[in-house]
């Protein structure tokens, strides 16, 4: 991904609410979001699938656990990684069908942490949730409220990412119910030249970039994700393939019902 906006309420009917737009080339091969079945090395996991490197950028587990991914541009731009991001989100969900934890999955990761390219990553469930970066290896526990990410620290306030947070409030009653009625993160237009941030891509760059949604035939804004996560451990995902112009041309809708023995787990666990 590289912009998303949540809203955690952890004691709310929805305590959590998420809008994600990935952005790429748009010759990079992708497979849209599906179920990958189980395997002997990963649960089964809602994702879709980055061809080229085998990862993904979001991922959510069959229990609501999720794990979404950004790039970091400041200090990264052509700097080459020996592994591929991508495998982090799947890796994570892997951890904890193995009996870990967002705790000791942060641990094992930043241990290992420059073997991969700059990266945000933002794991966890409704009950609690954990952000961490190449930048920012330590990483923090969310508090409840409005958060948005981009391609820098967590809450940076680009404009877009100001934006996005303003549209979150404004929208989350609509989201409650209906992601179709929702205009989070589907502003077109770039900011002005004096608003840009300085990320190390050339000014003309900068600018097609400080989009919400990211308009044009090379390289843009081609999948947008809507997430509704329930207090009895549901969730509701849809997933908006967009076109060029930056218009969802098409819709992919997933509900996953909690088990009948699923547990609500303590909001701030000890840690």
């Amino acid at each position: 991904m590289c912009l998303m906006v949540l809203n955690w309420r952890p004691e709310a009917d929805v305590p959590l609410l998420l809008v994600a737009n990935r952005d790429e080339f748009r010759e990079r091969p992708t497979e849209p979001m599906h179920w990958w079945p189980a395997t002997t090395e990963q649960p089964a996991v809602l994702a879709g699938r980055d061809q080229q490197a085998g990862g993904t950028w979001l991922a959510m587990g069959e229990g609501g656990d999720v794990a979404l991914l950004t790039n970091i541009r400041p200090g990264y731009i052509g700097r080459r990684a020996e592994r591929s991001r991508g495998e982090l989100p799947l890796r994570f969900l892997r951890h904890l069908a193995a009996g870990g934890s967002v705790e000791t999955f942060h641990t094992e990761i930043q241990a290992e942490i420059t073997v991969y390219g700059g990266f945000n990553l933002l794991i966890g469930n409704a009950q609690r949730l954990f952000w961490f970066s190449s930048d920012h290896p330590q990483g923090q526990w969310l508090q409840p409220g409005i958060h948005a990410l981009s391609n820098d620290a967590l809450d940076t306030p680009w404009p877009k990412t100001l934006l996005a947070r303003q549209q979150m409030a404004t929208d989350t009653t609509v989201l409650e119910t209906d992601f179709a009625r929702a205009s989070v993160l589907t502003d077109r237009s770039p900011v002005a030249d004096a608003q840009l941030p300085s990320t190390g891509v050339p000014t003309d760059i900068e600018r097609q970039l400080s989009a919400q949604t990211i308009t044009g035939d090379r390289y843009g804004t081609r999948c947008r994700t809507w997430i509704r996560v329930h207090a009895n451990g549901g969730f509701d995902i849809e997933e908006g393939q967009l076109n060029e112009e930056g218009e969802v041309t098409d819709r992919r809708q997933f509900t996953q019902r909690p088990s009948a023995h699923s547990e609500k787990t303590p909001v701030f666990p000890a840690r």
